[in-house]
């Protein structure tokens, strides 16, 4: 977006605050601001109206009130990063069910930490990526996943402004697998090796009048034509960077953790040597403050419990090859494999994480039983999901990890893989855990005990293995259906969960007269948001 357009976004933003919604021709209400649109639709399908938002919006969520729509408008730089628009958020006001005014924020001239990541060289306006939103249960404040950047962005809902952009900080490991060659070891983690959080999903929860906002710190690599900030540790050295000696020794001079993709802006002292490695993600899941302090980490938990309970298929993932050599040697080598066309897909095997992000949790939804609070974190690589109760933040405790994947058969006929989007929910006294699988394209249901523990009840098909046809998934109870967007279909798919066991694909929303390239779904009181570009 150039800073022509932004200017004349932020002259009628102001004009908005002092002047008759009523007066404003339609053009000025909701203005074209040549980024995406939320499309809103009934939830029986009828298209109702859009709204003009920033670029890419990648993620979209309503008020409590069903008022107003947020959206998450990331910005993301062309892929060959010649282009990078303006990150953004855009604030939706309905009347009834139609537009009737937009707000888009961006970031241009507000305060940043002297530790927020930035690229280097970039405008602070145009690298900022909105990735999520969480709204608090007053409607009030909502929180900004920041991926990319490590940060969080804090909106004032009252005064519809942007409060503020904080830091989430690093993480210093305590323990750590980071070593491909030595199977399913969490061991004490070298010195100087740190964490960038960058949650993904972020969700929040209301506890004695205070605001927690929980985070699934995937962690998140940028590759863009010449620019990629990440690397081999081993490449590094070959292309000439200095390291410390302590660095050396425990990483570079070790065969298994030569591999180690580390972040290449960061960890550099004044004379260019790297005295510190800077990986993408933590491995774990983190509960903050209303004011993003950090008050809670999951540690190391995540790896332990899966080096304990699946020590042949740690930090493993799914992965695909048309080489006929390697599918021949997958042959040779008896591993379980599928092929769709010329692609085969098989399990990569122990260790094959432990360098790059780990288990990656990713997916993350809360629920609130009784008075209890649980929290659901997905795990996009390994797969599964873990169960904590989060009642204290300050001292959640782990109650399950849930994996019906069956690690011995191809990874086609092996269940539900990659866990995007979850949703709890609420029906007829009871509570559910829906998922949107998007590798095996699969919508999972769970129902919930009292104590948060998930049983399996049923998995539908909702298109082709690695078709995307499972994102992100919303519930609606008056229709008793979740909305699933299907990437493989462009389409808003509707399934029938008035019996959870027995869930049936019902019917399709097809936007794309109205847009494309869907990004997000949500639903409220009625009414279906979709994000297009």
């Amino acid at each position: 977006m150039n800073d022509k357009r932004m200017s004349y976004i932020l002259i009628t933003t102001l004009f908005f605050t002092t002047h008759s919604y009523a007066a404003l021709p339609p053009e000025t209400i909701n203005p074209d601001i040549n980024g995406g649109k939320i499309l809103i639709y009934s939830t029986d399908g009828e298209y109702i109206d859009s709204a003009n938002v920033g670029n890419l919006p990648d993620m979209v969520t309503f008020t409590p009130d069903g008022k107003r729509i947020l959206s998450a408008n990331e910005g993301e730089p062309s892929t060959d990063y010649k282009i990078d628009p303006k990150g953004s958020i855009s604030i939706i006001h309905l009347t009834g069910k139609k537009v009737q005014r937009v707000k888009t924020l961006s970031f241009d001239d507000i305060p940043l930490p002297a530790d927020i990541r930035i690229k280097p060289g970039a405008n602070p306006a145009n690298d900022l990526e909105p990735e999520y939103i969480t709204i608090n249960k007053a409607g009030t404040k909502a929180w900004v996943s920041l991926q990319e950047n490590n940060a969080f962005a804090i909106i004032d809902l009252v005064q519809e402004r942007i409060e503020s952009v904080v830091s989430l900080g690093i993480k210093d490991f305590d323990s750590i697998d980071i070593n491909t060659q030595d199977g399913a070891n969490v061991a004490p983690a070298p010195a100087n090796i740190f964490g960038l959080f960058q949650p993904d999903t972020i969700s929040s929860y209301t506890l004695n009048g205070k605001d927690y906002v929980v985070t699934a710190n995937e962690g998140e690599y940028r590759d863009f034509g010449d620019y990629v900030d990440y690397a081999k540790g081993s490449l590094l050295l070959k292309k000439g960077a200095k390291f410390s000696r302590q660095l050396q020794d425990d990483i570079l001079n070790i065969q298994g953790r030569r591999e180690l993709h580390v972040l290449k802006d960061l960890g550099m002292d004044a004379d260019g040597t790297y005295t510190s490695l800077y990986l993408a993600g933590t491995r774990s899941f983190s509960i903050r403050d209303s004011n993003g302090k950090l008050i809670y980490d999951s540690g190391a938990d995540f790896e332990q419990k899966l080096a304990l309970q699946y020590p042949q298929n740690f930090n493993t993932r799914v992965a695909k090859t048309d080489n006929k050599k390697k599918i021949k040697k997958l042959q040779k080598h008896s591993s379980p494999y599928e092929t769709i066309g010329e692609t085969a897909f098989f399990w990569e095997g122990v260790d094959a994480r432990s360098h790059k992000k780990g288990c990656e949790p990713e997916a993350l939804a809360l629920a609130e039983i009784g008075n209890r609070v649980f929290a659901y974190i997905g795990l996009e690589k390994q797969g599964g999901f873990f169960i904590y109760e989060i009642s204290d933040p300050q001292n959640p405790t782990m109650v399950d990890y849930q994996n019906d994947i069956d690690y011995t058969v191809s990874p086609i006929s092996s269940g539900d893989l990659e866990p995007e989007g979850m949703v709890t929910f609420s029906q007829d006294s009871n509570h559910y855990l829906a998922i949107a699988n998007e590798l095996s394209s699969t919508v999972s249901i769970y129902q919930l005990d009292k104590n948060g523990k998930a049983k399996q009840l049923a998995s539908l098909q909702t298109g082709t293995f690695a078709g995307g046809a499972a994102e992100i998934i919303a519930y609606d109870p008056g229709t008793k259906k979740l909305f699933v967007s299907n990437g493989e279909s462009k389409t808003v798919d509707t399934i029938d969960v008035s019996n959870p066991a027995k869930p049936t694909k019902s019917t399709v929303i097809d936007f794309s007269a109205h847009g494309s390239s869907l990004q997000s779904v949500a639903v409220k009181n009625g009414l279906v948001a979709i994000a297009v570009e």
